[in-house]
């Protein structure tokens, strides 16, 4: 096939004033037109042919379209191309959304972001501390992810349909939290499909119809919709795939829980939305949203109440990006700039995020040149595997001709002779053999260095065993075959986990974690499984 695409091209740019942080205002670049157009393809030339998938992409400057094309198929078996009016599920970026239908609830005195989460949802299990409405919003809830959860169930998303209800009972069955609430930041999938509930409780309507009545159709948002029923037809949607090998396969969300993703749009909707936000169209709506969460102690995170709010090129950005089975999005805004970019693929291998700021970067003024850094000081001492204090998972920092690394993340750049940049996030070197992390979001975790562990196999005749966890009614079953140890779900055909030694009575699960819990006599007597947003999921032994 031929490359091709799709466009709508505002006829004019404007030069809307500007304004950065700290800095006086200048106008925005003028870009002729022709140049930004062939930019814009050459972002996403790896998508601009009918034989991928691919995305749609839209730039706005104070409601202003400034570009709004389309690259690759809609879907693959029939060579459908997308568009700028092709609809696309929107993964996380559809928080945003479930969370203004709780704040037009509160303004319409229905609930109260203070309340106890139990005012609403009874069954939901007494943690001693109350969840409020607006720890939910702002993923201080403490809650375990479900979809985490899921797969410790040996179904993870995307492997079987689960309903609202099935979501709902995942929730209800945990009788742990990962922190006491307000204590920490933890992205959870969870809370968002509880506000999709209290919605209902409060207004009496589904999140579904209270959006479309009170948000959706008043902005003339009129290819928004949830996927509230998956089996239900879509007209213009794309299907989502995944790279395998040289090829795709279809990945699609079969799933009615919604609230948490599961918004259907258009790059042209979203647009509507955040220019609504920007001129204030449903009240002072967009600063509730930007509203940034308080921790216990006082600290404020980044994560307002579903979007992140953070600065980026010396610019405030308020946006989000989404990922749902094979789907891709990313929606921010700079309010000082006035610009709005959307992006939204059916290609799980797009990474929305820097293709989204590499379009706000056609449109905005030079970064400030970068800030002078100081070269890390010996980095070949601070190498080695560090274990965080509150959650298990360790980092292992590996140093290397330039300088230090993640071991399967990537390198880490020097902030200070003491301090270097991890994606977002900043590690602080402190005395020998610890660091802090302070994560983008507010959190603050410390590492210690920790010796890898290297059992015998003698050591290894401790583990092997049946463990069952009553929050997700399933058992495990641990063995020992050849030196390795095994961690396999009872009553599935799935295969074996491999489980790999990192420090004492501590296994790599595939990403996961591992760690056996012992008596005083030092017998197992326990197996404690972690994720990324599960922690210490409990499984007693039985045999």
């Amino acid at each position: 096939m031929g490359i091709f695409r799709t466009a709508v091209i505002a006829t004019a740019l404007l030069a809307a004033p500007t304004l950065a942080l700290g800095q006086a205002p200048e106008p925005a670049p003028a870009v002729p037109t022709a140049d930004r157009d062939a930019e814009v393809d050459a972002l996403f030339s790896a998508y601009a042919t009918l034989e991928t998938p691919g995305c749609a992409v839209s730039a706005a400057r104070d409601g202003q379209l400034l570009v709004e094309r389309g690259y690759g198929s809609a879907n693959l078996e029939y060579d459908i191309p997308i568009t700028p009016v092709t609809v696309f599920e929107a993964g996380s970026v559809s928080k945003q959304f479930t969370a203004a239908a709780i704040l037009l609830l509160a303004q319409e005195g229905r609930l109260k972001l203070g309340d106890d989460i139990r005012k609403y949802l009874p069954k939901m299990p007494d943690y001693g501390r109350p969840i409020t409405i607006e720890q939910l919003l702002t993923h201080t809830s403490g809650l375990r992810d479900w979809g985490d959860l899921a797969g410790f169930m040996g179904w993870p998303r995307t492997t079987r349909a689960y309903s609202q209800d099935d979501i709902l009972e995942i929730i209800r069955r945990q009788r742990s939290l990962n922190y006491e609430p307000g204590a920490e930041y933890s992205y959870t999938n969870s809370g968002y499909n509880l506000l999709t509930e209290i919605v209902r409780k409060a207004s009496g309507q589904s999140l579904a119809d209270y959006s479309r009545t009170k948000i959706f159709a008043p902005l003339g948002m009129t290819r928004t919709a949830w996927r509230d029923d998956f089996h239900r037809i879509v007209r213009g949607r794309a299907a989502a795939y995944q790279r395998i090998g040289a090829g795709y396969q279809e990945l699609m969300p079969f799933e009615d829980g919604y609230g948490n993703g599961g918004l259907l749009t258009t790059v042209g909707d979203l647009q509507t939305w955040n220019q609504a936000l920007a001129s204030n169209t449903l009240g002072d709506l967009g600063a509730q949203l930007e509203r940034r969460g308080v921790l216990s102690n006082g600290a404020r995170i980044a994560y307002g109440r579903g979007v992140l709010v953070q600065a980026w090129q010396g610019l405030e950005e308020v946006g989000h990006s989404g990922a749902t089975a094979g789907y891709r999005a990313w929606l921010a805004r700079y309010p000082a700039e006035k610009l709005s970019v959307a992006v939204l693929c059916n290609a799980s291998d797009a990474n929305t995020v820097p293709l989204g700021r590499a379009v706000a970067a056609l449109f905005l003024r030079p970064p400030p040149p970068p800030t002078e850094t100081v070269p890390l000081r010996n980095p070949a001492a601070l190498a080695g595997m560090y274990v965080n204090e509150k959650t298990g998972r360790p980092l292992v920092l590996v140093a290397g001709a330039s300088g230090l690394s993640v071991s399967g993340a990537g390198p880490l750049y020097p902030l200070t002779a003491d301090s270097v940049r991890f994606g977002g996030d900043v590690i602080a070197f402190q005395e020998p053999g610890v660091f802090v992390l302070r994560t983008l979001e507010g959190g603050r975790y410390i590492h210690r260095r920790t010796p890898h562990w290297a059992p015998t196999t003698e050591q290894l005749l401790d583990f092997p065993g049946r463990y069952h966890s009553d929050e997700l009614d399933v058992t495990y079953r641990v063995t020992l075959d050849a030196g390795q140890l095994s961690l396999k779900l009872e009553n599935r055909t799935l295969p074996a986990i491999a489980m790999g030694a990192m420090y004492q009575d501590a296994f790599n699960l595939s990403g996961n974690l591992a760690r056996f819990r012992r008596d005083k006599a030092g017998k197992v007597t326990h197996l404690r499984l972690g994720s990324a947003r599960v922690r210490d999921l409990v499984l007693r032994r039985i045999g």
